[in-house]
């Protein structure tokens, strides 16, 4: 069988739709409707949705690293990802149901979703070595990471009429919007139905079984041993930790991007929406051909090259006035995201050995998930000192002569700022990284 149509066995298409799937629940519930619906709708301010999110990346941190190691020593990965998309699903669409009033409710099930939402990936990581491997597991997971955003743009058109009663600004018979809350069914239902390929077409790689069964406590012993191991495997500590710098910039400008388009950019229902499809459009483009790229370039390289790209892109988003440039710089961006996940996923890989995928992907979680905890935390600080009647904006108002228009938009501005010093921070530390082993091409 050639090369190219060994790419659309069931198997790598299963593996893919499920970032099709949980793509629907990143875009609509952590980007583009719960915190507007909280600050929006509720008239909460941004806490009451980032100290929750930044509760289930801490609940994440602590607990995926131990389920990743437990997945090495069994074939359990595709009943832990079940589960626990299962109850992403249950809790995304029991919001729904909430009285508005309720805000605690929704706060605890805003917690589990996005914990169980994150406890899956290490677990959908690893099935990547059970469907691709060598460089073709590199292609493979740009194919995962394009279709990822493929899901974005169809979960954005497929969810807005029951919010807006509109698709795109063009009215759809027969559907009324309900506002911000009916959003939330029918991305539980869509994650839930584009996830049913993956745990019926993916045959889980079967691991060599020790005779030894592993709780909780062997767990924990064993990612420490893998922290103290990464001595023996050059570079990964290394990437671990600006890994973390990475994501925590990318998670924050995922959840405020919404936010900082209505409040800074003063975009429109309509046009925020317009912007989060052509956003992951850009994205898809990105990864097919940066899947391509890596399978000739260094992923050292790209990877300096994409964050040398977000560096710049959101240092001209702050002060660039100009719309035209803020459409083009929303869909570089998306090729920048896109190139990071496609990247970095298999430059980790490629630093370990195959049969510990599962502990080092759950470390890797554990950086992300720690970033992702503070990354939100971090911008929600900055914004709130930097409000013009708080001291530090009060000063930043007075020394720059900024009027009070602009002073509302400072805050934000100066979050998005922090965001492409902490991308700096990680490309800093990463640029030591050695090159990874070189791999033979798989099947």
């Amino acid at each position: 069988m050639k090369a190219g149509q060994r790419l659309w066995r069931r198997d790598i298409v299963g593996w893919s739709l499920y970032d099709f799937a949980n793509t629907i629940y990143s875009m609509n519930i952590t980007s583009m409707y719960l915190k507007r619906y909280i600050v929006d709708d509720l008239g909460k301010d941004d806490r009451y949705f980032d100290i929750p999110f930044s509760i289930s990346m801490l609940l994440a941190a602590l607990l995926l690293p131990a389920l990743g190691a437990m997945s090495d020593r069994s074939t359990k990965k595709k009943i832990f990802l079940f589960l626990f998309t299962l109850t992403c699903c249950i809790a995304v669409g029991g919001m729904t149901f909430v009285p508005p009033g309720v805000i605690f409710v929704i706060i605890i099930l805003f917690i589990i979703a996005n914990f169980s939402y994150e406890a899956g990936m290490p677990f959908y990581n690893s099935l990547l070595y059970s469907v691709a491997s060598g460089r073709r597991a590199r292609l493979v997971s740009g194919i995962g990471v394009g279709v990822g955003y493929i899901g974005a743009i169809l979960g954005i058109i497929l969810v807005q009429p029951f919010v807006s009663g509109e698709v795109l600004s063009y009215d759809v018979p027969f559907i009324e919007g309900s506002g911000k809350v009916a959003a939330f069914l029918p991305t539980a239902l869509l994650f839930m139905l584009f996830a049913l390929p993956l745990f019926l077409w993916v045959r889980e790689e079967p691991v060599v079984k020790t005779g030894e069964k592993v709780g909780w406590r062997q767990a924990y012993r064993d990612v420490w041993a893998g922290l103290r191991e990464t001595r023996r495997y050059p570079g990964v500590l290394r990437f671990l930790i600006a890994d973390y710098f990475f994501e925590d910039a990318v998670a924050t400008v995922i959840i405020n991007i919404s936010l900082y388009l209505s409040v800074v950019v003063g975009l429109g229902e309509g046009e925020i929406s317009t912007f989060l499809i052509i956003t992951p459009v850009a994205a898809v483009i990105g990864s097919f051909f940066i899947g391509r790229l890596a399978q000739v370039w260094s992923l050292k390289r790209l990877v300096n090259i994409i964050v040398i790209g977000w560096i710049l892109a959101l240092t001209i988003f702050v002060f660039v006035k100009s719309m035209i440039v803020i459409w083009v710089l929303g869909s570089i961006v998306g090729v920048l995201m896109g190139g990071l996940w496609t990247t970095t996923r298999p430059l980790l890989a490629e630093l370990v050995p195959r049969d510990e995928l599962g502990r080092f992907f759950g470390l890797f979680s554990l950086s992300g998930r720690a970033a992702a905890f503070a990354g939100p935390l971090i911008c929600t600080v900055v914004v709130y000192f930097f409000q013009p009647d708080r001291f530090p904006g009060q000063t930043t108002v007075s020394i720059l002569g900024i009027n009070d228009m602009d002073a509302v938009k400072l805050p934000y501005q100066v979050g998005v700022l922090s965001l492409a010093l902490m991308m700096l921070t990680g490309l800093y530390i990463f640029r030591k990284l050695p090159s990874p082993r070189e791999v033979n091409d798989g099947s």
